[in-house]
């Protein structure tokens, strides 16, 4: 069985999610490298980040990617791009509030502090939907309370 086969485990909201956020991803992924919008990324990047600010906007854009890409194209593999889906969506979390606080503009999306403030939440729903994806339940016909009924009179 390959990662791109079908995984009985995830529910019907977990793929609809699981092809949100690779959607998402992979079309954000893609922008990282559009001529345009480099110079728009690499001016968030806060300064305490090591190397050049084109560089992450390349790395983060390949990132992006490879999660999105694998978020969509196999669901057996559900469970590590959402932790790497959730890990990026924390890593990136600092350009965010940079954002914020230098009143950096990026015209047609955040060119008020209001905007940029407001995005500053919605980071954690995008955490959340990427955990969501990553959990596995088992394929066992009995239900969880079952389970732990059986599990309680073992002991």
């Amino acid at each position: 069985m390959s990662i791109f086969s079908s995984d009985p485990t995830e529910k019907t909201s977990q793929k609809i999610t699981r092809y949100v956020l690779g959607t998402g991803l992979s079309f954000m992924g893609a922008l990282h490298f559009k001529k345009d919008s480099v110079e728009k990324f690499a001016s968030i990047v806060p300064p305490i980040v090591p190397g050049s600010a084109e560089n992450i906007v390349y790395l983060s854009g390949v990132a992006e990617l490879a999660i999105g890409g694998t978020l969509l194209l196999a669901p057996r593999a559900r469970k590590a791009a959402g932790l790497a889906a959730a890990a990026l969506f924390v890593a990136v979390f600092p350009a965010n509030i940079y954002q914020y606080l230098e009143g950096i503009d990026i015209p047609g999306v955040f060119e008020t502090d209001a905007q940029r403030l407001r995005r500053l939440p919605l980071q954690l729903p995008l955490i959340m939907a990427a955990l969501y994806v990553a959990q596995q339940r088992s394929t066992s016909s009995t239900s969880p309370d079952t389970q732990l009924q059986d599990e309680s009179r073992r002991r």
